[in-house]
């Protein structure tokens, strides 16, 4: 069996792995950097073409942008991901086939099987264990346990020739600390009543997010939503298998919807545009100096959100999507992995680029 990375290890963004056996091949992800460059995957004609699947771990660009990029290159193998996955991303897959939620387990051919839990991160996020010509290999995706919005099937006692795990942030907390120091930072930027914005992805943290805040501070400082996010809020019920119950005992009036032009006193707004690239937005920013935006993810290499936080006029307390160091470390020591790859860090390299076991 051979392990290919093809990016996302020691890399920004741009996941994806190849693993080629004696009768089957198939791919993990397929994303493109997040450095501004949508740098595509490392893999060859040949890898692309003889992949008879494509597991998608959810629809987020890093690890989705480049299925395109595979299809024009000739690969015309099966795309397995979620139905919330297929929803939100924009290139829809020739050949997909859904995961069914009721079906947690999958044999492709009497030597492949698959299972699959989800992770956390956002409506539609998936791990794999696949079983190969008798080998295991565990891929965590963007893996969050403790979510405020989102359920994790957390996975504990899982044995794996090869395990391809989160370990974004190399930090020594855990995310239930992490997400307190965002509150603080929350309650400190509204304590004199001025307005707070959030830049936040379409899909993702920003629900998780929005609902921390009801929960600390109720009606106090009402949170008020972009059209897009508002929509992810009203169709809940879609996606219930991804809302943890509490989430889904929630009225759907505890948040409002935001015209993201008019913004008063005290009022947190929860904007779709992470990195501030929109015009709008930095003209939404210029036009009420009074109003504190807070970043709560990776600041990338386009958009505004960086210079504004060089610049002194945003502050950054990073929400939990990912695991930290000491988390992922938790995880490895919870199951049983022969080898460990970790990704999602430019800082964290693997020891080899290939692995034959």
């Amino acid at each position: 069996m051979r392990f290919y990375i093809a990016g996302g290890v020691g890399d920004q963004g741009r996941n994806c792995f190849y693993v080629q056996g004696e009768r089957h091949a198939f791919l993990v992800d397929a994303g493109t950097s997040t450095d501004g460059m949508d740098r595509v995957p490392d893999l060859t004609l040949e890898q692309i073409r003889s992949a008879d699947y494509l597991f998608v771990t959810h629809s987020h660009r890093d690890h989705t942008g480049a299925i395109h990029f595979l299809e024009e290159n000739g690969f015309t193998g099966q795309v397995l991901m979620s139905n919330q996955t297929y929803r939100q991303i924009h290139h829809k897959p020739l050949n997909t086939m859904i995961l069914d939620s009721t079906a947690p387990e999958l044999e492709l051919s009497t030597d492949f099987r698959v299972i699959w839990g989800r992770t956390g991160h956002c409506a539609g996020a998936v791990w794999f264990l696949i079983e190969i010509e008798g080998k295991k290999l565990f891929f965590s995706g963007d893996y969050r346990e403790g979510d405020p919005f989102y359920r994790c099937d957390e996975v504990r006692g899982m044995k794996a020739d090869l395990a391809v795990v989160d370990a974004a942030y190399s930090r020594e907390d855990r995310g239930s600390e992490m997400r307190e120091e965002v509150m603080k930072t929350v309650e400190e930027m509204v304590k004199d009543n001025h307005p707070l914005l959030l830049p936040v992805p379409h899909y993702g943290r920003g629900l998780s997010i929005a609902v921390l805040i009801h929960q600390r501070l109720g009606d106090a400082h009402p949170v008020y939503m972009s059209p897009k996010l508002y929509d992810e809020w009203l169709n809940l019920a879609h996606r219930k298998y991804f809302a943890r119950d509490a989430v889904l005992d929630m009225p759907y009036s505890v948040f409002k919807a935001w015209d993201e032009e008019h913004v008063e006193e005290g009022g947190i707004y929860l904007l779709t545009d992470a990195q501030l690239a929109k015009s709008y937005s930095r003209h939404l920013a210029d036009e009420n100096p009074d109003m504190g935006i807070l970043l709560t993810g990776s600041v990338h290499g386009y958009g505004r959100a960086g210079e504004y936080l060089s610049e002194g006029r945003a502050k950054f307390t990073l929400w939990p999507n990912h695991l930290t160091r000491r988390e992922m470390q938790d995880f490895k020591e919870s199951n049983y992995f022969s080898i460990v790859v970790p990704f999602h860090n430019p800082k964290e390299e693997a020891d080899a680029d290939t692995f034959i076991f």
